[in-house]
């Protein structure tokens, strides 16, 4: 279960972005019991904490700002709530 010390690991398909969805499933299911719908259920919080991680930190301002920046609003023009510039 190397896979499952380093959390996150990248994917062939994927460029290196994304999970060991095997090896978490294999923890969530054999490792921890879990009926597949159980396992699916769970957020990725919920999961680290049970298989004995610290869940990782909250998101912060300046990480929002970066997500905001990397993947903008598709409709900027588009009236509505949240869509104020001077507010973020």
């Amino acid at each position: 279960m190397s896979g499952l010390a380093q959390g996150a690991q990248g994917s062939p398909s994927r460029g290196g972005e994304g999970f060991d969805w095997v090896s978490l499933v294999q923890a969530g299911v054999r490792g921890l019991g879990l009926r597949p719908a159980e396992f699916w259920a769970l957020t990725p919080a919920e999961l680290s904490l049970m298989l004995g991680r610290a869940a990782p930190p909250a998101l912060g301002r300046a990480g929002l700002v970066d997500l905001m920046a990397a993947f903008p609003d598709a409709q900027a023009d588009h009236e509505g709530p949240n869509m104020n510039r001077g507010d973020a």
